[in-house]
């Protein structure tokens, strides 16, 4: 599933789609990379550096969200069992924010995460990350009891019928 949006000036179109070459792999990674750095945390408490040494072991899904030939954001798909996947690592670098690329990437992954049979998905951010909580509430996420473990005082869960 793809989806493209028209961008003002004149831009490229934003395209979003599955992550499957080895050059959209290592942009994704490359991307959730810029993620990890942007936060104002350590995610040491999540195995950060053997999640990107096993990357992309572990997830379901990646996508990635181009404005012509260039990566702009990325979000990624993990299964925690057979019907409730999460969200992870939605971000989009600074050169594509307030594009409308987040909202994109949001919608393609609930999108495939409902063709793939899930029923609910989860998600989990920090308050200070406005932008993005409002977003998934645009989306239709509600707050929800946490799932995983996060040792931050402003963290938020979610969760989302698909």
């Amino acid at each position: 599933m793809t989806g493209t949006i028209k961008m003002a000036n004149n831009e490229p179109e934003t395209l979003v789609t599955t992550a499957e070459s080895p050059e959209d792999i290592a942009a994704v990674k490359a991307i959730f990379r810029a993620f990890v750095e942007f936060l104002p945390i350590d995610l040491d408490f999540q195995g950060i550096e053997d999640e990107m040494a096993r990357f992309p072991d572990g997830y379901v899904l990646l996508l990635i969200a181009k404005q012509g030939d260039t990566p702009i954001g990325a979000v990624a798909l993990k299964a925690h069992d057979s019907d409730v996947c999460e969200m992870k690592r939605l971000y989009v670098l600074p050169q594509g924010q307030g594009t409308g690329a987040g909202r994109m990437l949001c919608e393609a992954l609930l999108k495939h995460a409902k063709a793939l049979g899930y029923k609910t998905m989860l998600l989990d951010s920090l308050r200070r990350l406005e932008a993005a909580v409002a977003l998934y509430g645009k989306l239709g996420f509600e707050e929800t009891t946490p799932y995983n473990y996060n040792p931050e005082d402003d963290v938020v869960y979610m969760r989302r019928r698909l």
